[in-house]
């Protein structure tokens, strides 16, 4: 895991962490205790007065009754400008721009709530490979060399060894495959950190969260980022009203995916010529 300051971070090594490395970064004190202070009230509000929703990698929790330990809270850019404010940090904008391209998206945005007890995640990769255990629903020739998500989290509690930090296999993102039981997990490392902090990890690397052995609750908000073209897995607009996504600012945009065009009913369109000559377009 490499740790950077965000005043003066190398990018490049930072890129090469995420695909060559551990596969895990944080940066510290990115953000100001205020802001994480005010997510954490809207988080705590709604987690504690919602019903369950959906989680995911929580077989042990929910087979042994303790998945409301696990809480989720969804659709965050309509809970709060606070989260647009978070997500659209200028660090992330740098490094993920970089990282998955200048168009990139927003795949998913949530707070994850481990409450004292919860128990840890099944180690898992990520959307969209997170079904990878079927491997043949997906391309052939399917490799790690480029990334097609990123994972963000930022701590809205102390992410410690006891309250269930997330538990990582260091370089395991180079393998592209779904962990098994015949994998060895035996090096596992947790992604520790405190609140203002950022994390970034590639979602092929093998992780889940670790259980909650505090007396303390450690909540988070996860970010999934993805290339353009991938289709998001939660859908982060339906729920927002016309006022919201036609006045929110042009990074939450861009992350919405409300400046990709496509899909496109072309049967429609008065446009002869969309694509051609781009290169002289640019």
């Amino acid at each position: 895991m490499l740790l950077a300051n965000k005043d003066d971070y190398n990018k490049q090594q930072v890129l090469d962490e995420l695909l060559k490395e551990s596969g895990v970064v944080v940066i510290k004190d990115v953000y100001e205790s205020k802001d994480i202070k005010l997510a954490r009230d809207i988080v705590n509000k709604f987690a504690s007065t919602q019903d369950q929703k959906e989680s995911h990698f929580n077989a042990e929790a929910e087979a042994s009754g303790k998945i409301h330990l696990q809480q989720r809270v969804w659709n965050l850019f309509g809970k709060g400008d606070i989260f647009g404010k978070l997500i659209s940090n200028d660090v992330m904008f740098d490094l993920m721009s970089s990282f998955l391209g200048t168009e990139f998206t927003c795949g998913s945005y949530c707070a994850s709530r481990l409450m004292p007890g919860a128990p840890g995640q099944e180690l898992h990769i990520d959307y969209p490979y997170w079904d990878f255990y079927k491997a043949e629903t997906f391309p052939l020739g399917l490799n790690s060399s480029f990334p097609q998500n990123c994972q963000a989290t930022i701590p809205l509690d102390i992410c410690s060894e006891l309250s269930g930090a997330t538990a990582y296999v260091p370089g395991s993102q180079k393998k592209l495959h779904y962990p098994n039981d015949k994998d060895n997990f035996s090096n596992q490392k947790q992604m520790t950190a405190n609140p203002g902090d950022l994390v970034l990890f590639n979602g092929n690397c093998w992780h889940g969260a670790s259980p909650n052995n505090s007396d303390d609750q450690r909540a988070v908000l996860l970010i999934e980022f993805l290339p353009k073209y991938i289709k998001p897995v939660e859908d982060l607009v339906t729920y927002l009203d016309d006022e919201f996504k036609n006045n929110c600012p042009k990074r939450v945009k861009q992350l919405l995916g409300l400046n990709y065009k496509y899909p496109k009913i072309m049967d429609v369109s008065k446009t002869v010529n969309d694509i051609g000559l781009g290169y002289k377009a640019k």
